[in-house]
């Protein structure tokens, strides 16, 4: 996956002389104005707008261009709405080469440009408030790391300890982990057993933490859970840690770990 500094930095080199369209669009159902769809009314009106702007100044070609970008970028976030968080960014150019959208769990402002380039100062600045950062929840033996950025999930990694083998087991999202061991009188061995050897496995998870959190350029990670279990794995991390959130929060949607951790920003 493309590092975030990267990806806007390939944004800024995209161009076409016909036109790209960019559509930066409030869907924040907790703003009061958008208990109503307001967004779709500003979602109308923009579009509009702007097309009777290049009705005006434009040629046939950069009209035809504009009209058939606001039919796909219309269609595009009408089929995301029951997705959507606090806001939508769109972005595509009129020879179909670039295309780009964004469900953000942080709010934008609502505008519409149609320029050589795609305007992305709104994603410039929200890089700078929401940069990319891992979320590392513990709960015992099972370690989650949420890749974020632009205060969006990019990926989601989930470690589970395997009694058997005795080592730690990678899934991709949230995949199903089942532990051998079943029956309450098992399940307690399972963890009285890690919780004697939890330094030891904690320590050998380190190294894998670090390489992902390397690999993706996190600029560092927010340890959510129980301190007695996030103290233990951070003395192992080399990565930067930006803050600790102690609360059991690995049950929770991903947008409400978000929210957790930037309750004051994104509110």
């Amino acid at each position: 996956m493309m590092a975030l500094p990267n990806e806007l930095k390939s944004y800024k080199s995209q161009q076409d002389d016909m036109g790209i369209l960019t559509i930066y669009l409030n869907t924040d159902f907790g703003d009061g104005d958008q208990h109503s769809g307001e967004w779709k009314i500003r979602l109308k009106n923009g579009l509009k707008k702007i097309e009777e702007y290049v009705e005006q100044d434009g040629t046939k070609d950069e009209r035809k261009a504009l009209k058939n970008l606001a039919e796909v970028a219309n269609r595009s976030i009408y089929d995301q709405q029951s997705n959507m968080k606090k806001s939508f960014v769109f972005m595509a150019s009129a020879d179909e080469s670039f295309h780009e959208e964004k469900i953000l769990q942080v709010p934008v402002e609502t505008s519409f440009h149609w320029e050589k380039q795609p305007v992305i100062d709104q994603l410039e600045q929200l890089h700078t408030k929401f940069p990319a950062a891992g979320m590392l929840l513990v709960q015992k033996n099972e370690v989650v790391l949420l890749d974020t950025a632009l205060g969006e999930v990019r990926e989601e990694k989930v470690f589970h300890w395997d009694v058997d083998s005795e080592d730690w087991r990678r899934y991709e999202g949230n995949a199903d982990m089942n532990v051998t061991a079943s029956g309450s009188t098992q399940v307690d061995e399972v963890q009285r057993r890690f919780d004697e050897n939890r330094q030891r496995w904690y320590k050998k998870l380190a190294p894998q933490l670090d390489k992902e959190i390397k690999n993706r350029s996190l600029e560092g990670i927010y340890l959510i859970g129980d301190k007695e279990y996030t103290q233990d794995i951070e003395q192992h991390l080399g990565a930067k840690i930006l803050g600790h959130i102690p609360k059991n929060l690995i049950s929770k949607q991903a947008h409400e770990i978000l929210n957790e951790v930037y309750k004051e920003e994104i509110r």
